[in-house]
């Protein structure tokens, strides 16, 4: 009997361990800065006449757009780091206009995030998000992917002006 046990006990540890092991910071604030470069070299790239530009109606001007990632990047990983980002957010909304003022607030974001990730504990606790029981990973998996949709809609925006968006960097260290 004791062996049965332990034949049960010993998988579902190490199973555990495995699962619980801490994500490396290191390695998330090196894909986020390649993320930022990404996203700001693409908002730089598009030129100013088209950040008013609305591709079909019901949807957000690429200015707009830029302006969603923005007060994304802040919210979610404010959310999980315990950082309210609500007058921030509603400042990039209500007062940043024009080339030069989104994409200074879009670089500011993605420091936040950036300086922000190494001080977030417990990737393994869960949390609530949007009424779903999550671990922080599960919910930095999906701001990484909020983030990559988004940056999916600016290259279709840009393409439809003739506008190459930025390359990719390396995604490994």
């Amino acid at each position: 009997m004791k062996k049965l046990l332990l034949c049960l006990f010993i998988p579902g540890m190490i199973s555990t361990s495995l699962f619980a092991q801490s994500i490396k910071t290191d390695r998330l604030v090196y894909e986020w800065s390649n993320m930022k470069n990404m996203v700001v070299n693409s908002a730089k790239a598009m030129p100013e006449e088209y950040y008013s530009q609305v591709p079909a109606e019901g949807l957000r001007s690429f200015e707009d757009q830029i302006k969603h990632i923005t007060t994304s990047n802040r919210f979610f990983v404010g959310y999980l780091a315990g950082v309210d980002n609500e007058k921030a957010n509603a400042n990039t909304m209500q007062n940043v206009k024009g080339k030069a003022a989104v994409i200074k607030d879009l670089e500011q974001s993605f420091d936040f995030v950036i300086k922000t990730l190494p001080t977030i504990k417990g990737y393994d606790e869960q949390i609530d998000m949007f009424g779903q029981k999550l671990t922080r990973t599960e919910a930095l998996m999906l701001t990484e992917h909020h983030l990559q949709r988004e940056q999916g809609k600016i290259t279709i925006y840009m393409r439809l002006k003739a506008v190459a968006p930025a390359k990719s960097t390396s995604w490994l260290l």
